[in-house]
C-alpha cells in the first residue's frame, strides 16, 4: 500500500496560477521593447517567483509505503524506515516525525494550524498521523516474530 499526501488543493491551485502568470509575464517582457539588461533582470525576478511557488506549493509531499516514509520538502527528501519511527505528531510546521535515533523531520506538505490545535479540532494532518502510526504498528508487528525467533535460536 502506498499513500501520498500533498499540499492542499487550494495551495496547489495557487501555485499553478502563479506559475502560469509568471510564464505569461515573462513572455510579455521578452517580446516587449525593453532593453536587454532590463529584460534579463525582469525575467530573472519572475523566474524567482515561479521557483518559490513551485518549491512551496507543488514539490512538498509525504508518501507512506509498507516499509518507509518518504518526506519531500522544499529542497530535500528524507527516507525514514518505518521501524525507526518513535513518534509522529501534527503541528504548525507540518507532520513531525521523530526517529529512534533522535532525528526529527517535519513534513511540510500537511500542517495543522495552531487554532485547530487550541480548539482540539481534527484536521487532515491528524488523519495523516493516524495512517502513519497504523503503518508503523503494522511494521513493528510484522518485524516482531523475526526478533523472537532469533532470540529463541540463541537459547
Amino acid at each position: 500500500m502506498q499513500q501520498t499526501w500533498r499540499v492542499s488543493l487550494v495551495g496547489r491551485a495557487f501555485g499553478i496560477v502563479v506559475l502560469v502568470l509568471a510564464g505569461i509575464v515573462a513572455s510579455a517582457i521578452i517580446v516587449s521593447g525593453l532593453d536587454l539588461a532590463t529584460k534579463i533582470v525582469s525575467v530573472a525576478i519572475i523566474v524567482g517567483f515561479a521557483a518559490y511557488a513551485y518549491v512551496n506549493a507543488l514539490r512538498p509531499s509525504i508518501t507512506l509505503t509498507n516499509s518507509e516514509l518518504v518526506i519531500r520538502n522544499k529542497f530535500k527528501t528524507y527516507r525514514i524506515d518505518l521501524n525507526t519511527i518513535a513518534r509522529v505528531d501534527a503541528g504548525y510546521y507540518g507532520i513531525g516525525v521523530q526517529t529512534s535515533h533522535g532525528q526529527v523531520v517535519h513534513g511540510w506538505a500537511v500542517q495543522k494550524s495552531n487554532l485547530a490545535r487550541w480548539l482540539g479540532r481534527r484536521t487532515r494532518a491528524d488523519l495523516v498521523v493516524e495512517a502513519i502510526e497504523k503503518e508503523v504498528t503494522a511494521a513493528d508487528e510484522s518485524h516482531q516474530p523475526r526478533e523472537h525467533s532469533t532470540t529463541h535460536d540463541r537459547m
